[in-house]
């Protein structure tokens, strides 16, 4: 008998943190866990299967967002088709509450210099919005890391952090 070959194993996905504005014209906004825009992208008319690619094609999304107090049905389903966690405002966002949002995050980071059009904003903050909830804990186990001269393992460390903090959602 032949050996069989060893499974190939899949390369490392990274996790996620989503933000989506369903509807017409469909946005999703894909953060990294150190905050970063991995995606920003906008379908008009897309089928789910359309959606559920544009959020797992770079990577596992762990936590998903929307920018209402009870998300679109669509987006629940979204969310257990990737078996992500919810994460919702205590009530709708505003206008001027995306607006400040995400001047606060591109104050930090590089975001895309075109015009972002309603559902991209909407969907950038939710993303924000999600990362804010978890940058807390990301922000002590750094600076204990950094103390403790092991930076090496920070994403490592990021990511069961970030697991652990969203099964308690």
């Amino acid at each position: 008998m032949e050996k069989t070959e060893a499974k190939k194993r899949e390369p490392f996905r990274p996790l996620l943190i989503g933000g989506i504005d369903v509807g017409h014209h469909t946005s999703t906004a894909l953060l990294a866990l150190d905050g970063s825009l991995v995606r920003l992208a906008t379908l008009v008319h897309p089928r789910d299967s359309e959606i559920l690619e544009m959020l797992t094609d770079p990577g596992n999304v762990i936590v998903l967002s929307t920018d209402r107090a009870r998300s679109p049905s669509q987006v629940h389903k979204l969310a257990a088709s990737v078996s992500a966690h919810m994460v919702l405002p205590a009530k709708n966002m505003t206008k001027k509450k995306k607006r400040i949002l995400i001047e606060d995050y591109a104050e930090d980071r590089d975001i895309p210099e075109r015009r972002l059009n309603d559902h991209e904003k909407s969907a950038l903050a939710s993303a924000i919005f999600a990362y804010r909830r978890f940058r807390p804990g990301f922000k002590k186990l750094e600076d204990r890391l950094k103390k403790e001269g092991k930076t090496t393992k920070l994403e490592k460390l990021r990511q069961e952090l970030f697991i652990r903090m969203s099964n308690d959602i």
